[in-house]
């Protein structure tokens, strides 16, 4: 990837950044430690998170990575 694509990759993401709701189970045993890069709200067993990306199954990739974490 050069740097021309590279830019143009920057402002179409910049151009189309959506938030989006995303719900899940909050997985055994997680512990957020350190900065948390979405605004998240735990209510009983369920976990909402709203997440920035460019479309929906971008989002939930987000958030599944950030909660398989092991750091």
């Amino acid at each position: 990837m050069n740097s021309v694509d590279m830019a143009t990759n920057l402002i179409f993401r910049a151009k189309n950044l959506q938030e989006f709701i995303v719900t899940t189970e909050v997985p055994n045993g997680v512990r957020f430690n350190g900065v948390v890069p979405f605004d998240i709200n735990i209510t009983g067993t369920m976990l909402e998170a709203r997440v920035w990306a460019v479309d929906f199954n971008e989002a939930v990739d987000r958030l599944n990575k950030f909660l398989q974490n092991d750091d």
